[in-house]
């Protein structure tokens, strides 16, 4: 337990911090009360978050919702909101289900986000209403001393790199790892149950679940019986978490909550690596649009599946692959285990003996594509064709822009799109990024 003493002492907030930020609640709840009042608008500011509940880390962040009555029109409600976000400083429009506002104010990260006033879960009208609901189940339930479990488990999940249900992530949230200690009481014991896990693992605390969930992991919201919690976790994360746990138990180390920094490998580095695994390297790279990491990564997601499916359809065995942002670039990486491959493609057509097989036979006799046939293998007609593009690099820039990418990666591609293939692809502003695909150690292993 020293290992975790020791922990406490860096990330729970000092006496300082915590006056700083009781400081910065009470300031910034009068001002946006006297705004209202300005403007003759019912609402009510409520703190919610880490802060509210007691289980924040230093350096947290303040959530700041304003609760409006449920009758008030959308449009009114988002307005509204954001003319509350105008008290802050370096403030800058956010987009979740409706628009709120992150800034600063007396040097803390705020956010400022409009809700609906709601009772219980069955009233909400947008996914953020159940927000303060869920700052009163944990209030209502978590005893003094399990607060710095949650400390333990939020620093846990972020060394281990599995902390945040943002789409860039897609791991487990504060809530989840609130809800985590609730069911299990201490950090040691969530670890130790996570051992049993598996893919599609439920949990439930005081509500059952009322609908049937398919993600990785399922733990039921206790104030809403239709949602997951745990749904934004990937079951990649989920895996990962569970191997963590288990390295963990087995030998404590501050490690698991402090790694050290991935160091990038140099360009002349990645390419004797290259030359040792004797793959093709192919790098697509697009601008970066210029819109949230919650409406990138998920475009980012989308267009990495596509141009993988788009080599392996047409024959180009991929051996890993991953997606990331360098330079202002959405950049696509891709080691194949062959770059090239030969003129010939074999093209298999319907059994000899189905009504269609005739058209087939005409099609390809005197196309200029054909090499050799139309042949007979087993019961099937087959013709050996010339390929249109025998290496990764010719295909990608023939046919990466008419792929769906996603609507903005789709606009910035037609203007920016490059392929870069071998050394040209191991540039340095790249080497990061390759050396993320490339170093398969786990945080805690560097």
């Amino acid at each position: 337990m020293a290992v975790e003493g020791n922990i406490l002492a860096k990330i729970r907030p000092s006496a300082d911090e915590e006056r700083h930020l009781s400081e910065v609640v009470r300031e910034l709840k009068e001002r946006v009360t006297t705004v209202l009042k300005e403007k003759g608008w019912e609402a009510k500011p409520i703190l919610v978050g880490s802060v509210a509940k007691g289980t924040h880390l230093t350096g947290t962040e303040v959530d700041l919702f304003v609760a409006f009555p449920p009758d008030l029109p959308r449009e009114d409600l988002e307005l509204r909101g954001l003319a509350l976000g105008e008290l802050l400083e370096r403030r800058a429009r956010m987009y979740a289900e409706h628009p709120y506002t992150r800034g600063w104010y007396r040097g803390t990260e705020v956010e400022i986000v409009p809700c609906y006033r709601v009772q219980d879960a069955t009233q909400r009208m947008s996914a953020v209403d159940r927000t303060p609901l869920h700052a009163d189940y944990v209030l209502g339930r978590l005893a003094e001393d399990q607060a710095d479990e949650v400390r333990l488990l939020k620093a846990w999940t972020q060394g281990v790199g599995v902390y945040g249900a943002e789409a860039k992530v897609r791991g487990f949230s504060g809530y989840l790892c609130e809800l985590l200690v609730l069911r299990y009481g201490r950090f040691r014991a969530v670890l130790e149950a996570s051992l049993g896990w598996s893919r599609g693992q439920k949990i439930e605390l005081d509500r059952a679940a009322t609908k049937e969930f398919t993600e990785a992991l399922v733990v039921v919201d206790p104030i809403d019986g239709g949602r997951n919690v745990a749904s934004a976790v990937s079951l990649d994360q989920l895996a990962t978490f569970v191997h963590a746990a288990r390295e963990y138990l087995r030998g404590p180390s501050e490690r698991f909550f402090f790694p050290r920094p991935l160091k990038s490998l140099s360009v002349a580095q990645l390419r004797a690596l290259a030359k040792r695994r004797g793959t093709g390297l192919i790098a697509v790279a697009i601008r970066a649009p210029a819109v949230t990491e919650d409406v990138l990564y998920p475009q980012l997601r989308k267009a990495h599946g596509a141009l993988e499916d788009l080599l392996v359809r047409e024959g180009f065995a991929v051996h890993d692959a991953r997606f990331d942002v360098a330079d202002e670039e959405a950049l696509f990486l891709f080691e194949l285990i062959v770059p090239a491959l030969p003129r010939v493609i074999r093209h298999e057509g319907p059994p000899i003996w189905v009504r269609n097989a005739k058209e087939f036979v005409e099609k390809w006799t005197d196309d200029r594509r054909t090499l050799s046939g139309p042949f007979i293998t087993g019961d099937r007609w087959s013709v050996d064709l010339v390929r249109d593009a025998t290496t990764a690099e010719d295909l990608l820039r023939a046919s990466a822009k008419g792929l769906s990418l996603g609507k903005d990666l789709e606009k910035s591609a037609r203007r920016s799109l490059k392929v870069y293939e071998g050394t040209p692809a191991l540039k340095a502003p790249y080497a990061p990024a390759w050396t993320r695909l490339l170093d398969k150690r786990f945080p805690w292993e560097r």
